[in-house]
């Protein structure tokens, strides 16, 4: 449990640690998602995905419109900074936006269900693969001090904001807590759905056990072109994402709230930063950051931004502490100032 209000905040870096994507990595995995031959796409579901959505329009499907909208994401990937800002240049485009989003589905989905937190055969997730992943150490130390059954303050004081479109807090958490508890699925699953986890971009489709609305989606369920279709409705693109949005005003009162701040394989785009700093900070933060792979130069720009955006009404400034870690690491190396 925590002392202090603490909002994590990750980035591609943590999703990383059980083999999903980097960004560039992403990039060249949707080139050759959206790829596709003389018989149509490589990936025969992204074309499923596509009649899907057309029968749900009631519309004719011309085929050939959404080819050359995906070759023209697949050409551009590699000239591309993310596959965000692609979609985000080319917002106004809905046969770009609509490929762009079936193959981020598509290749998530499909790593989602290649990571070392997949299901195995008895329904299980093998934790011997986990000891690098940092919501395992996350998890160990939330359990800590905690008694089986005491269970009501776990997640009190504490939420997460993932800019990732994967569900991989949200699968792992329940398994762990199952586990490590001996409780049952059901009791595991409430408890886990207690936990705030916040997507401002969305993800490829709600996860099951979890609330709201939208339709449900296994985890890692790549190849049915239902799941696709509708994964790919529950993404949203830089461009779309409003100022207004329900999410994004309950992550600048997380934040504003939070003594602790924790960036954990982020990389503090200019963008996903406007959509978490509140406009008057009224809480002195303490601030801890990864910068795993980044330069002094971009790190010294990105120190003075943090230290102007978190300085509270009063003028007090963050205390900052960065480390060239990855975010398994920097909570294990700093888990007593980031939990005490």
């Amino acid at each position: 449990m925590f002392k202090r209000n603490t909002v994590f905040i990750v980035g591609a870096g943590g999703s990383k640690e059980i083999g999903l994507p980097t960004g560039g990595e992403l990039r060249a995995k949707i080139a050759n998602a959206l790829s596709f031959s003389l018989n149509g796409f490589n990936r025969t579901e992204i074309g499923g995905a596509l009649v899907e959505i057309y029968n749900q329009r009631s519309d004719n499907l011309d085929i050939s419109r959404y080819f050359k909208a995906a070759r023209s994401i697949s050409r551009a990937m590699f000239g591309a900074l993310s596959i965000d800002n692609f979609l985000a240049t080319h917002q106004a485009d809905e046969d770009i936006l609509l490929m762009g989003k079936l193959g981020i589905a598509s290749v998530i989905l499909e790593e989602e269900g290649r990571s070392e937190i997949k299901i195995n055969s008895e329904g299980e997730i093998l934790f011997q693969n986990t000891e690098n992943y940092w919501m395992n150490t996350f998890c160990k130390l939330m359990s800590k001090e905690v008694v089986r059954g005491d269970f009501e303050t776990l997640f009190h004081d504490v939420s997460i904001i993932t800019f990732n479109y994967d569900r991989c807090i949200e699968h792992f958490l329940p398994h762990y807590l199952k586990t490590y508890f001996l409780i049952d699925d059901a009791q595991a699953n409430k408890l886990a759905s207690s936990l705030t986890v916040i997507h401002p971009y969305g993800r490829v489709g709600r996860y099951p056990n979890r609330g709201g609305t939208a339709p449900t989606i296994p985890f890692g369920s790549s190849k049915n072109p239902h799941h696709l279709a509708e994964a790919a409705k529950q993404i949203q693109t830089f461009g779309e994402r409003m100022v207004e949005d329900v999410a994004v005003r309950e992550m600048k009162y997380l934040i504003n709230q939070a003594e602790h701040i924790v960036f954990l394989g982020f990389s503090f785009a200019d963008m996903n930063m406007e959509l978490l700093v509140p406009e008057d900070v009224q809480t002195n933060k303490g601030i801890f950051a990864t910068t795993l792979g980044m330069s002094d130069q971009n790190l010294h720009p990105i120190r003075l931004k943090m230290i102007s955006d978190f300085r509270t009404l009063e003028g007090r400034p963050p205390d900052i502490e960065m480390a060239p870690l990855s975010a398994n690491d920097m909570l294990n190396q700093y888990w007593r100032p980031i939990f005490k």
